[in-house]
Parts: C-alpha cells; sequence; structure tokens
C-alpha cells in the first residue's frame, strides 16, 4: 500500500515538475498577443524583453496594429507587416527609436496619431494609395526621415504631422491636398523645397516655420512670403497690403496683432481666409472681399478694428467667433448660401446688437437664425422660412419649454440647444430637409422624454444627445452614419431602435454607471 503512495506521489510530483517546467519555458521568450485579427502587442518573457527585438513579422490575417502595440520596442529595427492591415492605431510604433525599414502594405487605410512619432532612425516612408489623412504628430520627431513619398489619394495633413523632421530636404504635395494644418512641417531645418498642392484650400499657422524653405524666401514688396498659391506669412511692416492676383488661401494668424494695417486688397479667387487671420488689427476698418471665397475661419476677425464688410455670394461657412468684439462693426452682408455660422461669430458687435429680437427672443438675418436673447418665452416657433438655426443660437436659455421647428431649415449647428435644461419637447414639422444632428445640439437637455426625429436625417454627430430623460429613442431608416458617442448619460436610455444598414455600423460604448441599453434592428 504504501508502495502504491509512493508510486502515486511519484507521478503528481513528475506532473507538478513537468508544468512548472513547461510554464517557465514559454515564458522564457516574448510572446505576441493577437485578439480578433488586431495585433494587441509584446509581452517580454522571462529572459527576452520587448526592448530587447530587433525584428518582428506580424503574421498573415492581422488587419490591424493596436494602439502602442509596439511602444518604446527600443531596440526595434525592422517589422514586416501583414498584407492584409488595414489600420495603425494611435502610437503603434512609439519611441521606437532604431526602427530603420518598414514597408507599409497597399491595403492600409488609417494611420492614427503619433503612429510612428519619435522613430528617429526611420529614413524612408512610403504612403499607400488608400491612406487619405495623414493624423497630428504622425510622423513627429523622426528626425532621421529623409525620403517621403506621398500618394495621390492623400487630402489632408494634420497639425504637427511631421514636426521636427530635421533631415527632410524636399516635399512634393500633390493636388490632391487641401488641408495642411498648424505646424505640419514646422522645423525641418533642412526641409529647402517644397512643391504646394494646387488644390489646397487650407493652411494652418507655423507650417513651414524654422524650414529653410522659409527662411530663404524673399518677401515681396508688401512684406509677404507665399508658397505656391498660399499667402504664408506677413511681416507686418506696410499699412496697405495687396494679394497677388493667383493666391487662393491665406494661412492661418498671417496678419495677426498687426495694428498699423489699414487697408488690404484681396483678388477674386480666394477660397478661405485662414483662423484668427486679422486678429486684433484695429486699424483695419474696411474690407471687400472678392466672389470664389468659401471660408471664413476661426477668429478670423476678432477684435479687429471693421466697421463694414462686403461678403461674396460664394461664401458657405463662418467659423467660430469670426467677428467677435468687433466693436464697431454694424454692416455685413449675410449671403443667402451661407451653409454655416459657428457661434459668436457676431458676439459684441454693433451689428448683432442693432438686430431687434422677435417676440420669442430670437434675432435673425434673412433666412438666417443668429442668435436668441432670454425673453422668458417658454414656447418658441422658429419663423417659417428659416433656412440656418446658428451654433449656440439658443445654448443655456432656461426659459424654453418647447421648440417648433419649421420645414424650412436645413442647418442646426454644433450646440444650437446646449444646456437648455427644461426643454421638454422638439417638433420637426413634417417635410423638413435636415440632414444631419450636430456636435451637442441637446446636451444638458435633461426634461426631453421623447423626441420624433425627422425621415431626412443622413448623419447624427457625436454627443448630439446628452444627458436626455428617454427611455427610449428611434434613429430613422434614412440615417448612414451613427456616431458611437451621439447618445452619451441618458441615464434612462433602455432601447434605441436603429435601421439595418447600421447593423455591424454602430456600436454603443460601455459607461460606468450606465447601462447598455437594448439595440433593436428595424
Amino acid at each position: 500500500m504504501k508502495k502504491i503512495k509512493k508510486i502515486y506521489l511519484f507521478i503528481l510530483l513528475f506532473f507538478l515538475i513537468s508544468g512548472i517546467t513547461y510554464i517557465i519555458l514559454i515564458n522564457l521568450k516574448c510572446r505576441v498577443i493577437i485578439k480578433n485579427n488586431v495585433f494587441i502587442g509584446i509581452k517580454s518573457g522571462i529572459i527576452e524583453k520587448k526592448e530587447d527585438l530587433k525584428m518582428v513579422e506580424v503574421p498573415d490575417g492581422v488587419n490591424e496594429i493596436g494602439v502602442f502595440a509596439f511602444a518604446d520596442c527600443v531596440s526595434l529595427e525592422r517589422v514586416t507587416l501583414s498584407d492584409d492591415i488595414k489600420e495603425i492605431e494611435m502610437g503603434a510604433f512609439y519611441h521606437c527609436q532604431n526602427l530603420k525599414d518598414i514597408k507599409l502594405p497597399e491595403k492600409l487605410e488609417i494611420i492614427r496619431n503619433d503612429a510612428f512619432s519619435n522613430c528617429k532612425s526611420l529614413t524612408d516612408v512610403k504612403l499607400p494609395s488608400g491612406v487619405k489623412i495623414i493624423e497630428k504628430g504622425t510622423f513627429a520627431e523622426c528626425t532621421s526621415l529623409e525620403n517621403l513619398q506621398l500618394s495621390n489619394n492623400t487630402t489632408e495633413i494634420e497639425e504637427i504631422a511631421f514636426n521636427n523632421c530635421l533631415s527632410l530636404k524636399s516635399v512634393y504635395l500633390p493636388d490632391s491636398i487641401k488641408a495642411i494644418g498648424s505646424s505640419a512641417f514646422y522645423n525641418c531645418s533642412s526641409l529647402s523645397t517644397v512643391r504646394m498642392s494646387e488644390g489646397i484650400e487650407s493652411v494652418g499657422e507655423n507650417v513651414f516655420g524654422g524650414t529653410k524653405a522659409f527662411k530663404n524666401s524673399i518677401a515681396d514688396e508688401y512684406g509677404s512670403i507665399y508658397f505656391g498659391k498660399v499667402l504664408l506669412y506677413n511681416k507686418g511692416l506696410n499699412d496697405t497690403v495687396r494679394v497677388k492676383d493667383s493666391t487662393k488661401v491665406i494661412a492661418n494668424a498671417v496678419f495677426i496683432n498687426n495694428s498699423g494695417l489699414r487697408e488690404i486688397e484681396l483678388p477674386e479667387g480666394i477660397v478661405e481666409i485662414g483662423d484668427n487671420c486679422f486678429e486684433n488689427c484695429k486699424a483695419l476698418k474696411k474690407i471687400d472681399i472678392k466672389e470664389g471665397l468659401k471660408k471664413i475661419g476661426e477668429n478670423s476677425f476678432a477684435r479687429a478694428g471693421v466697421e463694414e464688410v462686403k461678403l461674396p455670394e460664394s461664401i458657405t461657412e463662418i467659423g467660430y467667433g469670426a467677428f467677435n468684439n468687433c466693436k464697431d462693426l454694424s454692416d455685413i452682408n449675410l449671403s443667402s448660401g451661407i451653409e454655416r455660422i459657428a457661434g459668436y461669430s457676431f458676439e459684441n458687435t454693433k451689428y448683432l446688437n442693432n438686430i431687434k429680437p422677435d417676440e420669442y427672443g430670437c434675432k435673425y438675418v434673412d433666412n438666417i437664425l443668429l442668435s436668441s436673447e432670454n425673453n422668458g418665452s417658454s414656447i418658441i416657433h422658429i419663423k417659417a422660412g428659416t433656412r440656418v438655426i446658428g451654433a449656440q443660437a439658443f445654448e443655456n436659455r432656461k426659459d424654453i419649454e418647447e421648440v417648433y421647428i419649421p420645414k424650412s431649415v436645413e442647418t442646426i449647428d454644433f450646440k444650437a440647444f446646449f444646456l437648455c435644461s427644461n426643454l421638454k419637447k422638439v417638433d420637426f414639422e413634417d417635410g423638413i430637409k435636415l440632414k444631419e444632428i450636430n456636435y451637442f445640439t441637446f446636451v444638458g437637455c435633461s426634461k426631453i422624454e421623447n423626441i420624433d426625429l425627422p425621415d431626412s436625417l443622413k448623419a447624427i454627430y457625436a454627443y448630439s444627445f446628452g444627458d436626455c430623460s428617454f427611455t427610449k429613442i428611434k434613429i430613422p431608416e434614412n440615417v448612414e452614419y451613427l456616431d458611437s458617442y451621439a447618445i452619451r448619460e441618458c441615464y434612462s436610455l433602455k432601447e434605441i431602435e436603429l435601421p439595418e444598414i447600421l447593423r455591424g455600423e454602430y456600436h454603443w460604448i460601455e459607461t460606468d454607471g450606465i447601462k447598455t441599453p437594448k439595440l433593436v434592428f428595424y
């Protein structure tokens, strides 16, 4: 009997030692973690650490590199990516400071912000045709990057995308590029040749600051520096400036704080006046903007001395605070084609102050509802024929309980009913052609228990609804885009009814303290 017990004990001890040995052996080296075809990351082993890896091959079938998947793999020199990869997530290769060689697969469509930031040894980048947007900081601090090849499908380069790429000598911006964000190529100190996109429509501040190309540029007689059809910078020494005829874009902050600027002559064909462009230009009294202009950026004329502004019929968008605190502004024409007027565009101007509110406190210019003031009206009837409800038009109006929106309304802009905490009823007239519910439109409308959204809707953006009291909401059948964050902190919500087209496209994001509503598709 004792002999049998010893045998059993020996067998048990053998399996125990074998198990421990197996666990140790499989954990000696690094392990790749892949879940649902996403490369999540690398787990260090007992002996081999991820910081010591020099080469990694991502297996076939993986279609996404996860957030910070290779971050701080400081010895990594080469990565072979699967041909199936479509997305590289935020910071995926952040601080892989020895990474020299990586070929981006042709199926790649999305590279998230900071994906290759601080890859100091990376020398060559060729972007596949599917990547349309280079996000914020994607290749920032890649100090050895010498060769950059953008595809003819690239449409936007976001802010600081290539900031501090010290070895980059030339860049060819294809005509497909429409927007370049602030400081996108800032302090690329070796950059001496820039070919600007012919299709450019928007350029941020300091895009090429600190580059040889900018430092070696010769200003014209008015102190202006141009890259292609972009007015990039002005020295601020002239009281009169004539912008050259071929100009399409005035970059952000070109004339900011130019207290001596009295007169600006703009040609036809300019499509955008950038953010903060004429901010604090106290001596500038009048501006005549020719046909072709589509957008005036944020705070473009904030606190300027303008008294009269002539806008063309071509303009479609006026940015946040565009003319705020232009205290002497009394005359401006708003075109019938305007699609968006952001908040505080005319705050503290004679122009806005001189508009008489209607019986509901609403201030209109033709078919545009610019703003409103609290006059104690609990029921608001927006007048028939109104086409645009401006951003923040009813923000924080705690007197409103009901609002009736006519079928003529095509745009309800950002934060239009933000923090209308006593708003209970929103009535959209039958036949309305409203296409979108914008960001923060009904956030803080805590008394809304029911809302019937119009069938015309195509898109509902992030934080359209927040802290509302409805238990159920039906998304109209024509909605093609519903942001995962469109409905947030609605604590009573139990059910969302969704059109079949959104199955697999919409996903509820879990939030602490909020029960996940039932998703019902029809």
